[in-house]
């Protein structure tokens, strides 16, 4: 009776060891498949972010696209677009106008779908024949050439028909052409007339006329020392120009 009650006692003992490690064990190795699962499950998700930040990289390109005012400029745009080339645009300066002033008229625009081109003028409207541009360029921005008439003393016998037969002759090799009024650099009253005349008469005979006699500046409008507008001017203008041009 002794034997059997001590057969007893150790397989109670044994079981018990069974259960307590066996637990342990299955408690263990449930913890590894879980911790296992989650690291699967974060890594799975931290991929998909992954992919799906690329992804949208890759389908949300800058939007460098321009929308003009003036439907031939618009139409020549669009062509150049569909050819991925950049629309040119030649700028007809006389001195008057400093080397950074492409500069700051191409920061206005901030765009690779257009391309300045500067090309110097050195002529009052009483000597203006024909005027050369670019064989490649869309369009054209010639100066009024108002500020150089007042400079060289010949305001009042300006030949406003001189410059409308040039604005004419480049329309006609199938370019979109603007005439660029100036500002009154000189403060002056002959000068201002001048400008609201012509903005008036050329506007009014359908000729894309950029006015500018709405510059206003707090500091010097004309640096007489380099014979240059100062700056802030030229700041202004070529947000005029912006403005009249593009949407």
């Amino acid at each position: 009776m002794k034997n059997i009650s001590i057969v007893i006692l150790l397989l109670l003992f044994g079981a018990g060891l069974y259960a307590n490690f066996g637990m342990e064990r299955d408690v263990e190795q449930s913890d590894i498949i879980s911790q296992t699962s989650t690291e699967e499950t974060e890594e799975g998700s931290s991929d998909t972010d992954e992919n799906t930040a690329e992804d949208e990289t890759r389908e949300t390109p800058a939007d460098d696209t321009l929308i003009f005012s003036q439907q031939p400029l618009q139409e020549a745009y669009d062509r150049t677009s569909e050819s991925n080339e950049p629309l040119i645009i030649d700028v007809l300066l006389p001195s008057y106008y400093t080397d950074g002033f492409m500069d700051t008229l191409s920061g206005q625009f901030d765009s690779e779908t257009v391309e300045f081109n500067r090309i110097d003028v050195d002529t009052n409207t009483i000597n203006l024949s024909e005027l050369t541009v670019s064989q490649n360029s869309d369009a054209v921005i010639m100066d009024a050439l108002q500020i150089r008439d007042y400079n060289d003393e010949i305001l009042p016998q300006r030949s406003v028909d001189n410059l409308t037969n040039a604005y004419m002759n480049i329309y006609n090799n199938g370019k979109t052409v603007y005439i660029l009024g100036n500002p009154n650099a000189h403060q002056h009253e002959n000068l201002s007339s001048v400008l609201a005349e012509e903005q008036e008469t050329l506007t009014d005979n359908d000729y894309y006329y950029i006015d500018n006699q709405d510059v206003d500046i707090d500091g010097e409008y004309y640096d007489y020392d380099t014979g240059e507008l100062t700056p802030e001017v030229e700041t202004q203008i070529a947000q005029n120009i912006h403005g009249y041009m593009a949407e």
